[in-house]
């Protein structure tokens, strides 16, 4: 017999019962079984009878009919919850449109393969791997020892050998030693009787020539050796997170980065929590001070005029979502992969998570992206496309696709509340609205 407002008018309230708030139910508790949350079948029943047993007035019924109606109306929308549901990004995705707000990527083989090609920011890609030593040359500031020998027994400078080795001092050459010499703005230093020798952007060798020239004609076969005492000009600037934060000189020997960063006191953050930002020119690069130490390649010689700077920058991801914890998690390592960051997390909470909705944001390359699938038209011109990685743990494979997949600084990993979560939450409620309503006309029955 079908359901009418004319039936539930003259039915008594234990059939109004029957025939109106168990139908509601009844498709709740069947959806809470297949989602496996079998703890809410036996409230509902319960709760079943003590309704049909309690409801005797027609007003209580139908205000409780009507109090549950309004809620189960508005539940959807006005529970607190976390974050979106997996069907939420699904649809604001809008797979079929010609445009998306974000790709959504299935974490794939491919995908995984795509994103390996990925170019991470590095030293000898941007500075060369110079093979070879870059040779010091003289700039302004520095400061400078000529010594100056001549042959026959007329020297021009002297005759008493100044500050020089007495195996050299004969009778047909005689050495004299000049006063250190600061190279002034103009690049040049001054030589009695030579006048001011240019010796800026010169190597020692070719700063002797240039002085022995400047001396011709004026003293007999005059031979030169220049001494660079002051180290003024080729120097690294290191600053930041360093013992020592100071201008380190660099020689010939040809100092690499980490040699650089230990005569500057070295560093005093965790190895895995530093960050080196090499600048040389209009070219800027960071580079995780892990990586320098795990790839020999990335330790670059350094050039006069280099700026270090050194922070303490660790490399983190964000959590929301249906874990064990919300928080911000650092690295500790070089890097981790996506099972790892979910195990740092806490990993999925069994009563509230869906394990076919995990998710990753990120912003990628515009070159990675496309790498990953074509682009939408709204996107096509972004050189930062935000992408979000869809992971389902119900599959085996996807545990597997998951220790490959590399998580990056500032990614932002969320887990989706199951569908029955949203259920639960909304019986919760309903429970603490019809108990004391519950308890009452219990009470009442007894009384009478």
């Amino acid at each position: 017999m079908p359901v009418t407002e004319d039936t539930i008018r003259a039915a008594s309230p234990a059939a109004k019962f029957e025939a109106v708030y168990f139908p509601i139910f009844k498709p709740m508790a069947a959806a809470t079984t297949a989602h496996s949350h079998h703890r809410f079948y036996p409230i509902i029943r319960v709760n079943l009878k003590v309704f049909k047993t309690c409801l005797t007035s027609r007003a209580q019924y139908l205000r409780l009919f009507a109090l549950f109606v309004g809620l189960s109306a508005s539940a959807c929308s006005s529970l607190p919850t976390t974050g979106p549901q997996t069907k939420d990004i699904e649809s604001e995705y809008q797979a079929d449109a010609a445009s998306h707000p974000f790709e959504l990527v299935d974490v794939t083989t491919a995908a995984v393969e795509a994103l390996k090609h990925r170019v991470d920011p590095s030293f000898a890609a941007s500075f060369g791997s110079d093979t070879v030593t870059p040779e010091i040359v003289i700039g302004s500031g520095d400061g400078l020892t000529v010594n100056i020998w001549e042959a026959g027994s007329e020297p021009l400078f002297s005759s008493n050998p100044v500050a020089a080795p007495q195996v050299f001092a004969t009778a047909s050459a005689r050495p004299a030693t000049i006063p250190e010499q600061i190279v002034g703005s103009d690049g040049c230093i001054s030589i009695p009787f030579a006048g001011r020798v240019a010796v800026a952007g010169h190597t020692i060798v070719q700063a002797q020539e240039s002085v022995e020239r400047a001396l011709l004609g004026k003293t007999q076969k005059p031979q030169v050796l220049i001494s660079l005492t002051r180290n003024s000009s080729s120097t690294v600037t290191v600053t930041g997170e360093v013992t020592i934060g100071a201008r380190v000189p660099l020689s010939n020997y040809g100092e690499r980065l980490l040699d650089v960063l230990a005569g500057a006191g070295g560093i005093r953050a965790p190895t895995y929590e530093t960050q080196l930002q090499l600048t040389r020119g209009d070219t800027s690069v960071s580079v995780p001070l892990l990586r320098v130490l795990n790839n020999p390649g990335e330790n670059v010689h350094l050039h006069p005029g280099d700026n270090l700077v050194v922070t303490r920058q660790p490399e983190t991801y964000t959590v929301f979502g249906a874990t064990g914890r919300n928080a911000q998690i650092s690295f500790d390592a070089i890097k981790i992969s996506l099972t790892e960051a979910v195990a740092k997390a806490g990993g999925l909470s069994d009563a509230r998570a869906d394990p076919q909705g995990v998710f990753l944001f990120r912003f990628e390359p515009r070159d990675v992206a496309t790498n990953l699938g074509p682009l939408p038209s709204n996107l096509a011109n972004e050189a930062l496309i935000p992408v979000v990685y869809r992971l389902d743990l119900t599959k085996v494979g996807s545990y597997f696709l998951a220790q490959s997949f590399e998580i990056r600084d500032r990614d932002i990993l969320y887990v989706s509340n199951a569908p029955a979560t949203e259920l639960e939450k909304f019986l919760n409620l309903v429970g603490l609205i019809t108990q004391p309503v519950i308890g009452g006309a219990v009470v009442q029955s007894t009384t009478k």
